[in-house]
């Protein structure tokens, strides 16, 4: 069967390219396999020729000849220089093995056939110059196994940064950023799966823990599994700085105005169908809705999983420092009780009749007794008329009490609080525009923004308040644009107009 006409795994990848991780060979095949990725692919746009892939299979055999499975002692070997084409020549050394750098080159070559043979690399020709490229299958799994050896620890903080900016930039500019709602539902997606890898370790280092049968495993799995890879690498990042917890309410508030706005949503949606995300309409706003469901899911659920991985890490924590507290006692049994058996055994043999053992002998409890006997309920004493003394008042809280009140009655804005600012600053049957109103003090400033938010909420919309009944009749407000721009607020413009020349009474304040 040709190779074009063989299945492929998953419509992707060979369906022979696992089989080089089954044999005695596989650690050997996992090295090479990532150094050459990790040389060539990963991040450089390098175009290796046979000699140069070769070499650097050559160097992880070099490093690690334990790996193949033949058994063979560790020898001095030459080093491999590289150059264009597919011969690769020996540098000379004096006192090396030449039958064992002979030996590992074949391997090295044997592993190069290997890949080519499982599909992890291919052969290119550009003219007279052949080349080795890996295909694009076989790059995705390489990077996910990379990504495993390394231990996939994510940057959180910046993942969710990224993931609040993108929907505020698509708040913003809906069909430019339109885009990035879909990347954002990803990100959110791989922080969600973060979360659960948190977990899985959790839990894995705890059945591990589990089925320890020593002290030394125990702790080893302790030290080297929960302290290093999970508590200080991946529980570290999501509890410190990084904390999901600062962004979630702006996600969330972010992702309300979003749904509510239908404008945005069939821009969002049009900027779909435009990239070729999905066929047509219809399938473009079931794609929206999608993305925005994918990210309210995984951000509503923040808290149970942190829950989760709060209980396991406390439990491997409890665990641990049981674990440190009796390392260094002498919990069996029988050491335990050593020195009670010799000291009976040494009673025994020289005949003593009236014996007293130290350690770990109770002694005699006495069971029935009249002073074990329950006592009975005595007489319960009678009820007798006394004074309630009150606490003298402190002069130190009725003043504090004072300030409290006056404080909740200035954040308290009246209607005549507002009618005397209004009365102050606009004379009888006259007018004045919002620039000109002076604010001198925080009751001038609190009176002024009561009647900036009755103008910006339209002037018949809230006709109902204390407030607006009020004013009706009195002042009459037109919104101008004219800026307001001083210390205390930059805000819209209005003109008041004075219908009467009425004056609003002081009303006191009782204490």
């Amino acid at each position: 069967m040709s190779d074009a006409s063989r299945p492929q795994l998953f419509g992707q990848l060979g369906p022979d390219i696992f089989t080089v991780f089954s044999g005695g060979n596989r650690l050997l095949y996992e090295r090479a396999i990532l150094a050459v990725y990790d040389d060539f692919y990963r991040s450089d746009l390098l175009f290796p020729t046979e000699a140069e892939v070769v070499g650097v299979i050559y160097n992880c055999i070099t490093r690690e000849p334990s790996l193949w499975a033949e058994d063979e002692a560790a020898v001095d070997l030459d080093r491999l220089v590289t150059r264009t084409g597919r011969r690769v020549r020996r540098r000379r050394v004096v006192g090396v093995d030449n039958q064992a750098t002979g030996t590992a080159i074949s391997r090295s070559r044997h592993i190069y056939n290997r890949m080519l043979q499982t599909g992890w690399l291919d052969e290119a020709s550009y003219g007279l110059k052949t080349t080795v490229e890996m295909p694009s299958g076989a790059i995705r799994l390489a990077e996910f196994l990379c990504t495993l050896k390394e231990g996939g620890a994510e940057q959180l903080g910046g993942l969710v940064v990224e993931v609040r900016n993108a929907i505020r930039a698509v708040r913003e500019k809906p069909a430019e950023n339109a885009l990035g709602l879909n990347k954002a539902a990803q990100d959110s997606a791989r922080f969600g799966r973060y979360l659960r890898s948190v977990l899985a370790a959790l839990r894995e280092v705890d059945r591990q823990v589990l089925a320890s049968d020593t002290l030394a495993e125990r702790l080893r799995h302790y030290f080297e599994d929960f302290v290093e890879r999970v508590l200080l690498r991946d529980y570290t990042s999501i509890s410190t700085t990084a904390h999901p917890y600062r962004h979630r309410r702006t996600i969330l508030a972010s992702l309300d105005e979003l749904e509510d706005s239908e404008i945005d949503l069939a821009a969002v949606a049009d900027a779909y169908l435009e990239a070729r995300l999905v066929p047509d309409g219809q399938a473009a706003r079931d794609l929206v809705q999608e993305d925005l469901f994918r990210i309210r899911r995984v951000f509503e659920r923040i808290e149970e999983s942190f829950e989760a991985i709060q209980q396991h890490r406390s439990r491997l924590e409890t665990r641990l420092r049981n674990v440190v507290r009796y390392a260094g006692r002498r919990t069996n049994f029988l050491q335990r009780s050593e020195h009670v058996i010799q000291g009976l055994d040494d009673a025994l043999s020289r005949g003593v009749d009236d014996l007293t053992v130290r350690g770990l002998i109770e002694p005699r409890i006495i069971v029935v007794a009249p002073e074990l006997l329950a006592k009975p309920r005595g007489a319960r004493p009678e009820i007798a008329d006394a004074d309630l003394a009150l606490p003298p008042l402190d002069p130190l809280r009725e003043f504090r009490r004072q300030l409290e009140r006056e404080y909740l009655d200035r954040l308290t804005i009246s209607p005549a609080k507002v009618s005397r600012f209004l009365e102050r600053r606009v004379p009888p049957f006259g007018e004045t525009t919002a620039a000109y109103m002076r604010i001198e003090t925080v009751d001038d400033f609190l009176a002024f923004e009561a009647i900036r938010v009755i103008v910006a909420g339209g002037l018949g919309a809230d006709a109902d308040s204390r407030l607006a009944k009020t004013l009706k009749g009195r002042f009459e407000f037109v919104v101008s644009a004219d800026a307001v721009s001083n210390e205390w607020l930059d805000c819209g413009g209005f003109h008041v107009k004075r219908l009467d020349d009425s004056i609003t009474l002081e009303v006191g304040h009782a204490i």
